[in-house]
């Protein structure tokens, strides 16, 4: 009898300390699952900080909406009659929609850096060049359904800035390329120059406002 009853303390402190261990693995989950969150009610919110310049996911809407668009039309020609089988796609060791939205911040950082190089030696667009910019803007726009345009919670205006603001950092790059004596292309998002060039740079991404945008469903 004592022996059936020291089995069954055993037993139950077994399974008490499987119940805790498994309660343990649930709230370390619940911990590093981020909150989903919508662009055009968090604006306001710093997503990037880039040395002392901080960004907020306002600076960056145009990146969202612009990967989210290209990412779609792929997304459509795999399955337009359900384009989030595309999105759910597990593919490179990574799924499209994460790998959308780190190509997104991969840009911005992109432009970014090269875009406060150029204010900082009083690089301006010329007339031509910012014409050309606006013109891209308004194809943009346009090319935006009104639901998209409703999520993006940012304005037609707002966007031309954001494309002015590319432009400049294009325009930079060039020069900056120049004056390193190698390609422009070196100084793409990929190039080895530019990676080089961004390790510079002290870069913090803020995972729990970037990893909301569940993208594929942003301005989509």
């Amino acid at each position: 009898m004592k022996t059936d009853k020291k089995k069954g303390q055993s037993r139950s402190k077994y399974l008490w300390l499987l119940l805790a261990g498994l309660m343990c693995v649930m709230c370390m989950g619940c911990a590093g699952r981020v909150k989903k969150i919508t662009l055009a009610d968090n604006l306001d919110k710093t997503a990037l900080k880039i040395d002392e310049k901080s960004y907020t996911l306002k600076d960056l809407a145009f990146y969202v909406a612009y990967e989210e668009q290209i990412v779609q039309q792929q997304a459509m020609v795999y399955n337009s009659q359900d384009p989030n089988e595309y999105w759910n796609l597990h593919t490179n060791g990574n799924f499209v929609r994460v790998r959308a939205r780190e190509e997104a911040m991969n840009l911005a950082i992109h432009d970014l850096i090269f875009y406060e190089l150029a204010r900082e030696e009083a690089v301006e667009l010329s007339d031509e060049e910012e014409a050309l910019a606006v013109s891209r803007a308004d194809d943009f726009w346009m090319d935006l359904s009104d639901v998209s345009r409703e999520k993006i919670g940012i304005t037609k205006e707002d966007v031309t800035a954001s494309v002015k603001k590319i432009a400049l950092a294009e325009k930079y790059q060039e020069i900056y390329a120049i004056l390193a004596s190698k390609e422009t292309a070196d100084f793409h998002v990929d190039g080895d120059a530019y990676l080089t060039m961004r390790g510079e740079h002290e870069i913090k991404i803020i995972k729990k406002v970037w990893e909301g945008l569940s993208f594929g469903n942003v301005t989509l």
